[in-house]
């Protein structure tokens, strides 16, 4: 051994919760082993709590972690090995007596519908079978079970005549027994509610079967059994079909020797089952008494007396033979369940103690006899061991109880849900009741632990009760809403149309019924009926309705396709008509209507086919014209956006195209137009300025021959003078200033204006409609005033081209002017050259 295993804990007590559960689900250490209960209880990890039971596998363990446990998962888990666990399917599972004691103990129906449908054991599976009574599992169990006899046991559980002719119906392939007993069941219920075709029919099969007997050499058996059923008839047989029973038996009786045929004579088929099975020797009274002695019955009466003696002798004996072999057979095994519950004693098994001693009661109670010496001292023995395993388990149970009533006393401090509270309580409450049920109702009810219990329950409810009353309430209301809404599909009249209301109601009751959950549990079943009802009324009229529509709509559909392919004349007006009348027709159902739908519309598009080619038509003659419109604004476009002139006649031209065309799209008329003010107006300028280019030629020659005059003739200003002259030559006065400028050399330049250059400047500066300075007011004003003069004599004036003409020649003229001037000069001749139209 290492020397750190000496000093060291084992693994299943480490800190570390992931090497506690390995360790729990695969070490082997005997302390782990014994201690596996305890770490699924106590521990602190969930998963080592659920790895210590699945390895424990013990029922009891399992059971309290699957309802204590504070993990949720832990209690999925253990819950699912506990089903495991009572189903057998785990390769732990106890015994079959022990998981028979187990599942008696408990009242869980899904732990019952589990072993009932998983089980192997056929008696675990019938144990199951009689906790259960939902209806659906019973019928499927009763077709699936692989014991034939629960099979046919699960059949005699239902009283329903429809459940029995499902039943019979889904079993008549597979299971021929559960069918035919199926359909004997339908029969015998129908016979104890007194129906008289079911006894007429039974009366007149039981006298085919007695007539068929004639055929058949030994018939005894069947003679008596169909005579026991004749009895057991309730129901009195009609009297046609008593007498056919009788004559049957008569002519049987015939058909034997005469001592047969006299007592066929005195045991008439009309007596009781219990005389025909206990075979009287006291004859009864025949149906039509003799109006005398028959001769032979009086000879053979002795005989017939002395043969029956034998026979009930010998069937006394046999009888006692058959008891005396039964009692020996249940000594026999009285003894094996005496040494099996003694070995489960020694070794512990409580279950298996607790199985054979209920099988060993009840045996005893079967057996008559003294018990043999032997058994007698063994059962005591047994008695005595149970005994003290009793008191255990008592004391177990004790235990238990107390740990009942403190979970229940601590509820109030877990401020849980009410309903959690509450479903807690009833699990105690249930518990408790198991264990009041093994222990003795009456002995547990007097105890202080019984006291302390119900207390606790009482105190743990008490917090909830105003919330049960609250829902108490809530579901009042809602049952009163359902109420409300039953009142209200009652007043719909049958012939209402309102079906807007109709498909209402529907919707209603639909979410009434999925919403049952919400009102009292012990009205559900009476509302969910009246609800389906009310359901399934509101279906039938909006069926109805459907139908209705669909055989209009059906209708339209005959009328749409008639026109379709007859075409008169105003078709598109009928086929609209049609259209407006579908729309009143309403909605049907929603996959019919939808199918009529798109026939209507298959038919009403063949109508408006013609129009629809004819606007096809239509639309691309009116693409055509829009692109050789768009062409033609394209063009004329152009010619606006160009600077030279447009050639001759191409205005006219595209003028010409466009009226051809007359377009109406209200794009290409703006677009058009634009072109055309933008041509008018590029022709306007272009004009304009063509009409002002001498002027401004003169205005560039001007300063080149200020730039001469300022530069005394510099080669810069002859180079600028000569291009400007290349093409044109310049006016001659200004041409004459400009040779000066060049060949007579610089010349002083005055400082300021002379009077003829300051009235040209002034006069230029009212011909552009410009300010002039404050110091040249006057002069404007007194110019102002000449020209009024001059106008009001009724002289013509000039036009301003030709007073800016005459300006500028008398500005020529001038003596060169003071350089600072020049910039005026050019302000206020631009500002006429632009005023000028």
């Amino acid at each position: 051994m290492k020397l750190s295993t000496l000093f060291s804990k084992p693994r299943w007590q480490s800190k570390d919760a992931a090497k506690r559960r390995s360790a729990v689900a695969h070490d082997n250490d005997q302390e782990l082993l014994s201690n596996l209960g305890r770490l699924a209880r106590e521990d602190a990890d969930p998963g080592v709590r659920i790895a210590a039971a699945k390895r424990l596998a013990d029922p009891g363990v399992v059971q309290g972690l699957a309802h204590d446990d504070a993990d949720a998962g832990v209690r999925a888990q253990a819950r699912a090995l506990w089903l495991d666990l009572l189903t057998g399917t785990h390769p732990a599972a106890p015994s079959a007596t022990e998981r028979l004691r187990l599942l008696k103990a408990q009242d869980d129906a899904e732990l019952a519908e589990r072993i009932a449908c998983h089980a192997s054991e056929p008696e675990l599976r019938r144990a199951a079978l009689a906790q259960i009574k939902r209806p659906t599992l019973l019928m499927d169990r009763a077709l699936a079970d692989r014991d034939a006899s629960i099979r046919l046991a699960l059949v005699e559980r239902f009283d329903d005549e429809a459940t029995l002719e499902r039943l019979a119906d889904r079993a008549r392939k597979s299971d021929k027994q559960v069918a035919r007993r199926a359909r004997e069941r339908i029969e015998e219920l129908r016979l104890n509610r007194g129906d008289a075709a079911t006894f007429e029919q039974r009366a007149r099969l039981l006298c085919e079967r007695m007539e068929r007997l004639l055929s058949v050499p030994d018939h005894a058996d069947a003679e008596r059994e169909i005579a026991i059923q004749w009895a057991l008839l309730s129901h009195p047989a009609a009297e046609p079909l008593h007498a056919r029973f009788q004559a049957a038996v008569d002519l049987l009786a015939s058909s034997r020797d005469p001592a047969a045929r006299v007592a066929a004579a005195v045991a008439p088929a009309t007596e009781s089952p219990e005389s025909v099975v206990e075979a009287s020797t006291e004859p009864a009274l025949p149906a039509e008494p003799a109006a005398s002695p028959d001769p032979a019955a009086t000879v053979v009466a002795p005989l017939i007396a002395q043969a029956r003696f034998a026979a009930s002798l010998d069937e006394a004996q046999a009888a006692r033979r058959q008891q005396q072999e039964q009692q020996r057979a249940l000594l026999a095994e009285l003894g094996e369940h005496l040494h099996a519950c003694a070995a489960a004693l020694e070794s512990g098994a409580s279950a298996q103690a607790h199985a054979s001693k209920a099988r060993i009661d009840e045996l005893r109670r079967r057996v008559e006899a003294p018990l043999p010496k032997a058994i007698a001292q063994q059962l005591g023995e047994v008695d005595t061991r149970y005994a003290e395993l009793s008191r255990w388990q008592l004391w177990a149970d004790r235990q238990r109880r107390q740990q009942l009533c403190g979970e229940i006393e601590a509820l109030p401090e877990l401020r849980l849900h009410p309903d959690a509270v509450a479903t807690k309580v009833r699990d105690a409450q249930t518990e408790w009741s198991r264990l009041d049920a093994i222990e003795g109702a009456t002995a547990a009810r007097a105890s202080d632990l019984h006291r302390r219990f119900h207390a606790a329950c009482r105190e743990a409810l008490a917090p909830a009760q105003g919330y049960f009353r609250k829902r108490q309430e809530l579901r009042q209301s809602q049952s009163a809403a359902i109420a409300a809404l039953l009142a209200r599909a009652a007043a719909l009249a049958e012939d209402s149309s309102d079906w807007s209301e109709v498909a209402n109601l529907r919707r209603d009751t639909v979410e009434a019924l999925r919403g049952l959950d919400r009102i009292e549990p012990r009205e559900r079943k009476a509302l969910a009926q009246s609800l389906k009802t009310q359901l399934t009324a509101l279906d039938a009229r909006i069926a109805r309705r459907d139908a209705e529509v669909e055989r209009a709509k059906a209708a339209l559909i005959a009328d749409a396709e008639a026109l379709a392919d007859g075409m008169p004349r105003g078709a598109v007006a009928s086929a609209r008509e049609l259209q407006k009348r579908w729309q009143v027709a309403g909605s049907g159902r929603r996959s019919r209507d939808q199918a009529q739908w798109n026939q209507f519309r298959a038919a009403v598009d063949r109508v408006f086919g013609k129009l629809d080619a004819e606007r096809a038509e239509r639309n691309a003659r009116e693409t055509e014209v829009r692109a050789q419109a768009e062409s033609v604004c394209v063009e004329l476009e152009t010619l606006a956006g160009a600077t030279e002139p447009p050639e001759r006649g191409a205005i006219g031209r595209l003028q010409a195209a466009w009226d051809a065309l007359r377009p109406r799209d209200e794009d290409l008329l703006r677009r058009f137009g634009e072109a055309q003010a933008r041509l008018r107006e590029s022709a306007q300028r272009q004009d304009r300025e063509r009409r002002h280019l001498r002027f401004h030629r003169w205005l560039e020659l001007y300063r080149a021959c200020r730039a001469a005059e300022l530069a005394d003739g510099s080669p810069e200003a002859q180079h600028r003078w000569a291009a400007l002259t290349a093409d044109a030559p310049a006016d001659a006065r200004l041409a004459g200033r400009f040779e000066r400028a060049t060949t007579e050399g610089r010349r002083l330049l005055p400082a300021e204006l002379s009077d003829d250059a300051h009235v040209v400047l002034v006069e230029l500066e009212m011909l552009a409609g410009i300010e002039s300075p404050a110091s040249d007011l006057d002069l404007r004003r007194n110019l102002q005033v000449e020209r009024l003069s001059t106008r009001m004599r009724g002289t013509q004036a000039a036009g301003v081209n030709e007073q800016l003409d005459a300006l500028l020649t008398r500005w020529s003229e001038l003596e060169p002017t003071p350089a600072h001037t020049d910039e005026r000069f050019e302000r206020a001749l631009l500002a006429a050259i632009e005023s000028l139209p």
